[in-house]
This record gives C-alpha cells, sequence and structure tokens, in this order.
C-alpha cells in the first residue's frame, strides 16, 4: 500500500498547533505517520507536540528556517509521499483518502495538490480554485500556483532534485518550478475540491511584500529565465519585473508609502502592456493613481517623476 506521511514545520506554533494536528489525525484514510518538525521554537510548541504521545513523531533541531524544516520531514520519513502541511493551516478529513485515489489511479504523477480555502478570523472562508496543472508551464516562471498545505509529493522526486532551498517566503514556488523543469507539468495533477483551510492572519509572513519581492528577484536573476535565450529572455525578464514592481505599487498604496508611484512607473516602463500575466486592470489601477496625485498636484518635477531605484532598500530577513 501507498504510505502517506504528513509533515508538519512548527515555529512558535503553540496556539495553534493542536487543531492542525488534530486535522491530521482525522483523516478517513490514515497517514502512515505524521512528524512535527519543532524549528527551534521558544514557546509551548514541545508541549503541545509532545501532548500527543506516540500518535505523531516529534523532531526538534536548532532553527534553520521552513525550508529547513521541510528538508528535515523529507529525511526523517518512511512515506513514500510527503503531505506537507504549515503548522497553522488545517486540512479536512477526507484529503488523503482523495489524493491516495488519483495518485494510485496515476503512477506516473510526483504531485498532486487541491483547491484550498482562506479561513479568516471570524471564521469566515474564501474558495481559490485549484490551478489547472496543464497550464503550470510557462505559469511558474512568473507566479507560484501552489499552497504546499495542498500537496502532496513523491518523497524519492524531492529527494532527487535536492530538496527545498532556503528562500524567504519562496522556497515552495523555487521547488515547483524545479519540479515542473524536471518531470514536466503532466507528473502534476490538480483536485478541484477544496481539501484545506488556509488560515489568513494580520501578521501572515507571506504578508511581507518588500522581502519577498526581493527574493523574488533574486531567483529571476539566477533560475526563473531558464532555458530562455536572447530576445525572448529579455522580454519575459522586463514582463516579470513589470509584474513584480505592479504587486509592490499596490501593497505600497496601501499602507501609504509614496515609493508607490516609483514602482508603478517602473512597472510601465519595464512593459506598458496587459495581458495574461498583468491584467488590463492595471490600466484602470495606474489612472486612479494619477488622478489621486493630481488632486494633490505640486510643482515638483521628482513627484512626478521620481527617482527610481526599484531594487534598493527591499529588506530582505530570511
Amino acid at each position: 500500500m501507498t504510505k502517506i506521511s504528513i509533515a508538519i514545520p512548527a515555529y512558535n506554533a503553540e496556539a495553534c498547533l493542536r487543531e492542525t494536528v488534530e486535522s491530521a489525525l482525522a483523516q478517513t484514510c490514515l497517514a502512515h505517520e505524521i512528524l512535527v518538525i519543532d524549528d527551534g521554537s521558544k514557546d509551548g510548541t514541545e508541549e503541545v507536540a509532545r501532548s500527543f504521545g506516540n500518535r505523531i513523531r516529534y523532531i526538534k533541531q536548532q532553527n534553520q528556517g521552513i525550508a529547513g524544516a521541510r528538508n528535515t520531514a523529507v529525511q526523517e520519513a518512511t512515506g513514500d509521499w510527503i503531505a506537507f502541511l504549515d503548522h497553522d493551516d488545517l486540512i479536512l478529513p477526507d484529503k488523503l483518502e482523495k489524493q491516495l485515489a488519483v495518485i494510485e489511479a496515476n503512477p506516473n504523477l510526483i504531485v498532486v495538490y487541491s483547491a484550498f480555502s482562506y479561513l479568516y478570523s471570524d471564521g469566515t472562508t474564501r474558495l481559490v480554485p485549484a490551478f489547472p496543472a496543464r497550464n503550470l508551464w510557462p505559469a511558474l516562471r512568473y507566479r507560484t500556483p501552489i499552497l504546499p498545505s495542498t500537496s502532496i509529493i513523491r518523497r524519492s522526486a524531492l529527494q532527487e532534485i535536492g530538496g527545498f532551498k532556503k528562500l524567504y517566503c519562496i522556497d515552495d514556488w523555487n521547488l515547483w518550478f524545479r519540479l515542473v523543469r524536471r518531470y514536466s507539468p503532466s507528473a502534476f495533477q490538480e483536485l478541484p475540491e477544496s481539501l484545506t483551510l488556509y488560515r489568513w492572519w494580520e501578521n501572515n509572513e507571506s504578508k511581507n511584500f518588500m522581502p519577498m519581492a526581493e527574493a523574488v528577484l533574486g531567483m529571476l536573476d539566477t533560475l526563473l529565465l531558464e532555458g530562455l535565450t536572447g530576445v525572448r529572455r529579455k522580454i519575459w525578464k522586463r514582463r516579470i519585473e513589470a509584474r513584480i514592481y505592479y504587486g509592490l505599487a499596490l501593497n505600497l498604496r496601501e499602507i501609504h508609502n509614496e515609493r508607490y508611484w516609483e514602482f508603478a512607473i517602473e512597472s510601465f516602463l519595464k512593459w506598458p502592456f496587459c495581458g495574461t500575466m498583468i491584467t488590463p486592470y492595471r490600466y484602470v489601477v495606474f489612472a486612479h493613481m494619477l488622478w489621486t496625485r493630481m488632486r494633490t498636484f505640486r510643482f515638483n518635477f521628482r513627484y512626478w517623476w521620481p527617482t527610481r531605484r526599484c531594487r534598493e532598500n527591499l529588506t530582505l530577513s530570511v
């Protein structure tokens, strides 16, 4: 029988780890094992984990970041497949059952993932549909459409490509890219059902958009343009940069940071056109930004045409 290990990387997870582990234990198709990798927590994470006794395997290590915790799980797991589950996410009782049926019917798969739902603090949810596996390439050049907690991954494939790389908030994106390049999108399969609840906290690490952008720009320099040459490489680079800077402009405007205008202009200069990568709605957003600045009109050249040093002061802390 196919053996699935559930791997839960945990850091200062006392507040929500119990509910996460309970969702793993409540599967209609029981996991081969459940591993909790305590990545150097300083709160009561260990006490919560140990309260489950021998129903889980508890492993504590010095802090290595989430990529390091996930890699420890890959090394320690004894299952054929690994279902990653972040310490503040929840999985529905039939997640493993439905994913197991898919992988046993399709022996060439290496990743199976599903739709998920945001779970907000007031208890409401919002469905996020599963991204079609057939469209993963070339979409992975400019976005990461798979939430790790929705996935199960063949352990041998993880070992073959060297596991996760230590990158701020985008270690999963880097992994999906390398797996698709190694095995092709046909080795991935999505499930349309929402089988995971993704908790949305005000302080979610994924909302630290400045260091995330720095990490993505770094991956753009080293990985995302792999296989491209000449004019195609230059075009792809400008399009991806335009998407990154557009996202930064939106986030900075939301927190009333004046640098939003710098990034908005740079986004247009990098790639003024719209399409799959950047939707036409960007024109509406830019028009609104321009109107807002006209309402506070200033006779100042730099107010309208700021010095653009878009890759500076994007503090990266891993």
